[in-house]
């Protein structure tokens, strides 16, 4: 299979432009859903309540509870058992840059 590099590179190129493009676009998109999620949330606060329905919408805080190993703490009080069963792996990324 022979690869002919000035084809892919200017492909992958146009490709890496138009992921920055939207990735952009997503961004500003993010940024007005946050907007407007802030406007829902001062209102629940300013109505004293957790959640509200309007019409087939429902928003509100969602309350959910998380158990973490703290790692710092654990390597803090057991730095002897920390380091030994501390792992260190090797990744492999392919990596394509533009130069400019």
């Amino acid at each position: 299979m022979e690869i002919d590099l000035e084809v892919v590179t200017a492909y992958l190129d146009k490709l890496k432009d138009e992921e920055a493009r939207l990735k952009f676009q997503l961004t500003a998109v993010q940024k007005e859903i946050e907007k407007e999620e802030l406007k829902l949330s001062t209102l629940i606060e300013q109505e004293g309540v957790n959640s509200m329905n309007f019409g087939i919408y429902n928003f509100g805080w969602k309350f959910t509870t998380r158990k973490a190993f703290d790692q710092k703490l654990f390597a803090a009080e057991h730095p002897d058992l920390y380091e030994k069963y501390k792992t260190e792996k090797e990744l492999k990324n392919f990596d394509f840059k533009i130069n400019k």
